[in-house]
């Protein structure tokens, strides 16, 4: 993946690559997430891989280290706690991350972002230490969404927890995103940056 990351940039491609580890479910599960500033950059990308044979062979040697299939998903920022930035102005990723994916109920995405954002800047005035970002699936599913807090330590994402369950008004604006986004199922995966 190192080898990759530098041969995408050593040809102009823009991209904050990183490599997570799950720490939870299957722990050999591993995220490979690359934020580009634009389509185009992913297309630069896309075609970067199609044409040049010594990257097409870089990205084929890191396929073989998977076990299982992989799955290809593009999602687009919807909020972050920064506020909106590029590529470049991103915070280095964190130690840990912590990740909630499931479906918004169709027509209720833009509320859904609302709720979530007046939760995620609660938790941030009560002293949460983490990068939170909210993404919304562009290929398959249209309507999912990962909501996306970076920790740089287990003991923060442990006070996230106790406050999600002693405070009342953090308990409440997490309602609200909940009835929001309407989820039928959803899973959180803790994982560490491993690249």
């Amino acid at each position: 993946m190192r080898e990759s990351s530098e041969h995408q940039e050593g040809r102009g491609i823009r991209a904050r690559t990183t490599v997570w580890g799950a720490m939870t479910g299957q722990t050999n599960g591993v995220l490979i997430a690359s934020d580009f500033n634009t389509l185009d950059e992913l297309e630069k990308f896309t075609d970067l891989a199609a044409t040049d044979a010594s990257f097409a062979s870089v990205r084929r040697a890191v396929r073989t280290e998977m076990v299982d299939a992989s799955e290809v998903d593009i999602q687009r920022l919807s909020y972050h706690s920064d506020g909106l930035i590029s590529s470049e102005e991103a915070t280095a990723p964190r130690h840990y991350m912590r990740t909630l994916s499931g479906d918004v109920r169709p027509g209720h995405h833009r509320e859904f972002v609302m709720a979530i954002s007046h939760a995620l800047e609660y938790q941030k005035q009560r002293g949460i230490d983490a990068t939170t970002s909210v993404w919304s699936s562009v290929t398959g599913a249209t309507s999912g969404v990962s909501i996306v807090a970076e920790f740089d330590s287990l003991a923060e994402l442990e006070k996230f927890d106790d406050m999600a369950v002693k405070d009342a008004e953090f308990a409440r604006l997490r309602k609200a995103s909940r009835e929001a986004r309407g989820f039928l199922t959803s899973e959180v995966v803790i994982m560490r940056n491993l690249l």
